[in-house]
């Protein structure tokens, strides 16, 4: 099975208060050091080096987001509060600015697994045979933004993760059902086999509780 946190699509969701400026200037780091791969293998290695020196710093000093902000605006400089040596050829504030995004990925993978277990305590309590238990987009919106949502058992963590997105041609809407598992222990969602495509909305949604009549 594969990990997944990310939202619809692979990439991180966007969590509110984060500045999307400060999002796209992570993004562009990454970019930019990821060329050195083939032009300077060996420089790369380096930068790699410094980048997860520097994350394992983040990971203690930046429990949360508003912490992770804070050490963004320090830039370069949090190089020198970590005891990281400088890179030649590469800008520190590149250095922390890959690891500021690396640090945000597994913040975001922290929070959606503490609303998935939260999720399910709750369904739980009320004594639900299934649950929402993380939601991202619009139904109404799709295909034309993505959206996927998990259910899942709350005895069990078995999950279906419901997903809506275009078609090759970009004008109708595919609905597709994987198979997946909420660990109960630390809300990380593991995704499973795929399930099954469909183009008649309705159909998916009777795909979809066929499933959940089955037992574990």
């Amino acid at each position: 099975m594969a990990s997944s946190d990310a939202g619809p699509g692979g990439a991180p969701r966007e969590q509110p208060g984060m500045p999307a400026s400060v999002l796209r200037s992570w993004d562009e780091a990454e970019a930019r050091l990821f060329p050195l791969v083939m032009a300077q293998p060996e420089l790369y290695q380096q930068a790699l080096g410094a980048v997860r020196q520097l994350l394992g710093r983040l990971r203690g000093t930046c429990p949360d987001l508003p912490a992770l902000l804070a050490a963004h605006e320090l830039g370069g400089e949090l190089l020198a509060g970590a005891e990281v040596p400088e890179v030649p050829g590469v800008s520190p504030a590149l250095i922390a600015a890959a690891a500021c995004a690396t640090r945000y990925r597994e913040l975001v993978a922290l929070l959606a697994a503490r609303g998935r277990l939260e999720a399910l305590a709750r369904a739980r309590e009320q004594g639900l045979p299934w649950t929402v238990a993380e939601e991202n987009g619009e139904a109404e919106r799709a295909p034309y933004l993505p959206y996927q949502r998990v259910e899942a058992e709350p005895g069990t963590g078995r999950a279906v993760i419901v997903s809506i997105g275009p078609d090759e041609t970009l004008s109708r809407a595919v609905y597709r059902l994987d198979a997946a598992q909420i660990d109960l222990a630390s809300g990380a969602l593991q995704i499973g086999d795929a399930l099954g495509t469909y183009l008649d909305p309705q159909e998916c949604t009777a795909a979809l509780r066929q499933t959940q009549s089955r037992p574990a």
